[in-house]
């Protein structure tokens, strides 16, 4: 009897206190805490991988991950996260940028989405923020250019920010230049 009886309890905490799971597009408020909003429809899955493209004479990788990701604080919940990083070699063969080797180590990431934009639900963009850019980030529109899902192209928006003087760009910046971040305001990029 004691053993049925420590049988049920185990049983019955199992069910209050098991993960729940839900998929991405469901708001965070609405489920309770500990809640893991998990890839159940393969959104993300068109957009991992390797991807390749060409720009002013320079290659252009971008790699992509589905990384499960925890969120703490007043309402905890676990989220499928895509996360991307790039890698860019000039036309003399010169590695100037390079996050792709050291993916696992990074702790932020300069790729995340999949969002969708503020005036078109069928409009998916990623977010840009690169490193040592005093602060500026960018959304890249994304659209699929066949139905296999293997090229797509992007297209780079900057977000609204201000600069102040101890940015290194200051000086450029007021004088109307863009930020150097090395990325193209459009690619077209193949999956490899």
């Amino acid at each position: 009897m004691k053993n049925i009886f420590l049988l049920l309890i185990a049983l019955s905490s199992s069910i209050f206190y098991s993960q729940q799971i839900y998929p991405l597009n469901i708001h965070v408020e609405d489920a309770p805490r500990g809640s893991y909003f998990k890839d159940l429809d393969g959104e993300l899955n068109p957009y991992i991988g390797l991807w390749k493209g060409n720009w002013n004479g320079k290659i252009v990788y971008l790699e992509f991950r589905k990384i499960k990701t925890a969120s703490t604080g007043s309402h905890s919940y676990y989220k499928d996260r895509l996360y991307g990083e790039r890698k860019i070699i000039n036309s003399n063969g010169v590695i100037e940028i390079d996050k792709i080797t050291y993916f696992d180590n990074n702790q932020f990431h300069e790729f995340s989405g999949i969002h969708k934009k503020f005036d078109s639900s069928q409009s998916p963009q990623l977010y840009f923020a690169p490193d040592n850019m005093c602060g500026k980030t960018a959304n890249l529109d994304v659209t699929f250019l066949n139905a296999a899902k293997t090229q797509m192209s992007l297209h780079l928006i900057y977000n609204p920010s201000t600069i102040d003087d101890t940015c290194p760009y200051y000086n450029s910046v007021i004088q109307g230049n863009d930020f150097p971040i090395n990325f193209p305001k459009d690619i077209v990029l193949t999956k490899q």
